[in-house]
């Protein structure tokens, strides 16, 4: 599933291409994909000839802003990918919706799985969006180290890597980059959040910060499906430190990569670099 550094890839290549084109048509092939009780007739009814203002992010929910107060939120699930293509092109397979645009341009919708989700808002009604329900994003000025702090000290029995994998604690942060935040703020994921001193917190806060913004600057992480707009992978694989990296050699140690089982979720760490303090008595 695309995580918060692809989202922010994607917004950022919208933000590029699509404020100011007006909505021709929009053909919808996946009515599972509308979250709300509304056919795909009135889906596009209500877009059709709208402009678009402006493109946000909120953890990993994309909102296209509209002229008149609509507001499409979008979520990419596991395998959805836009493609944006300046002259008409035919849908190629597994595309879900295309948005035409005065011109000829288009965007296209593409979802391997049909897990895509779209849902429509007036300006008045976005707070009930399922992307304000969601802790502070990462990325903005609500997600602060006295914050941080806080949010450790409520949580103080929960352990780590649930607590950074939760979207109720932070908007937007996904498995691959808890991973890589712990092994850099080297703290072991299975740790509880009240056990960490304050120069591993500021460790922490740190890294997250500066893998997601690492993460952003390499056009994101592509294992198998994520693409931007123009269909190119994401290179920040290639900068990986754990994830996927179990019994290859700690980059820094030497010692090999371990991998569990937490919260469901695959965890990659490093026993030498992320130890698990001594059991007091």
């Amino acid at each position: 599933m695309p995580e918060l550094p692809e989202v922010e890839c994607v917004v950022r290549a919208l933000s590029n291409c699509l404020p100011n084109l007006k909505i021709t048509d929009v053909e919808f092939l996946y009515d599972r994909m509308l979250q709300q009780n509304m056919g795909r007739v009135e889906f596009v009814e209500r877009l059709q000839g709208r402009e678009i203002r402006k493109i946000k992010r909120r953890g990993k929910y994309i909102l296209i802003y509209f002229s008149g107060g609509l507001i499409l939120e979008v979520h990419l699930r596991m395998t959805g990918r836009f493609l944006f293509t300046p002259q008409p092109a035919p849908a190629a397979r597994y595309t879900g919706a295309v948005f035409y645009f005065e011109g000829g341009s288009a965007l296209h919708f593409q979802d391997m799985r049909k897990f895509g989700t779209f849902r429509l808002w007036e300006k008045n009604t976005l707070t009930q969006s399922p992307a304000y329900k969601l802790g502070p994003d990462p990325l903005s000025g609500e997600f602060s180290f006295p914050f941080f702090t806080r949010l450790l000290e409520r949580k103080k029995k929960v352990r780590i890597k649930p607590l950074l994998l939760n979207q109720q604690n932070l908007a937007g942060l996904g498995n691959i980059y808890a991973d890589e935040s712990l092994y850099r703020a080297r703290i072991h994921p299975t740790r509880t959040a009240g056990s960490l001193t304050t120069v591993e917190k500021k460790r922490l806060f740190k890294a997250i910060n500066t893998v997601l913004q690492e993460s952003i600057a390499r056009g994101g992480t592509t294992f198998s499906d994520f693409r931007d707009l123009q269909g190119e992978v994401g290179h920040f694989q290639e900068q990986l430190k754990v994830y996927r990296r179990e019994k290859q050699k700690c980059l820094h140690c030497s010692t090999p990569i371990a991998r569990t089982v937490i919260v469901g979720r695959g965890t990659y760490y490093c026993p030498s670099c992320q130890p698990l303090p001594p059991v007091t008595s």
